[in-house]
């Protein structure tokens, strides 16, 4: 069976694992995703948002709250107090 499986994978290989969903999940153990690489572009992308003004800005609003959804499925929950502030930082004076 240890020539089947890759190398990075032959560490997680132990005699008390005899099914393949015992082995699954001792894989899965060692690639937790890394929520922080989504994180950050969304973030970036929120801070960075200018309104030019082309376009119609209730779209670019519903943007930034689409932006701060997403964050919100992520765990990263921003009040919509500060959403409101952003956008009218963001506005044109």
């Amino acid at each position: 069976m240890t020539r089947s499986i890759p190398k990075a994978f032959r560490g997680t290989e132990s005699e008390k694992i005899t099914q393949a969903k015992c082995f699954l999940n001792e894989i899965e153990k060692h690639f937790t995703k890394n929520n922080k690489v989504d994180m950050t572009p969304l973030l970036t992308s929120l801070m960075s948002m200018k309104y030019k003004g082309q376009g119609n800005m209730r779209e670019y609003i519903m943007e930034m709250f689409h932006v701060a959804s997403r964050l919100k499925a992520l765990k990263i929950e921003l009040f919509e107090e500060l959403i409101i502030l952003m956008v009218s930082v963001s506005l044109p004076a």
